[in-house]
């Protein structure tokens, strides 16, 4: 899927439920995670997230045509995967548009680690009456 700020793209939509964080934890192997909570800006594999929920709202993480979106309630997490290839799920049209951290200089979530930089990144938008974000790195 190429890059478009104006153009709706196909996907697959899985709704997954609430999950225990465990659970929801296990889904996300093999993929990179995002998130911002208290102590700043986030990235690490999944296997290195937090035994325990991050203390966020939400959580972002993809591997190569999988983008998963978390949002963290308490114990749980409210799990969502949007596929961009063959697969299962509800056909959903995106919008895919450039995203970026924040800038260097602002302190919103703490000093930036150097990576979050490194990384382009993508919103993968939602169309339609429910609208939701995924984010991703560029392909």
């Amino acid at each position: 899927m190429t890059r478009s700020d104006s153009v709706l793209h196909p996907a697959l939509l899985q709704r997954i439920g609430r999950l225990p964080w465990p659970q929801a934890r296990t889904r996300l192997a093999g993929t990179t995670c995002a998130w911002a909570d208290l102590d700043g800006f986030h990235l690490a594999p999944a296997d290195a997230l937090p035994v325990d929920p991050p203390c966020t709202t939400h959580l972002w993480a993809w591997r190569a045509d999988l983008s998963f979106r978390l949002r963290i309630d308490g114990p749980r997490a409210l799990v969502a995967a949007l596929r961009c290839g063959p697969g299962e799920g509800d056909p959903v049209q995106v919008r895919i548009r450039s995203g970026t951290p924040w800038s260097r200089r602002d302190r919103q979530v703490g000093p930036l680690p150097p990576e979050a930089h490194a990384l382009a990144f993508e919103l993968l938008e939602l169309s339609g009456p429910a609208p939701a974000t995924f984010v991703r790195a560029s392909p």
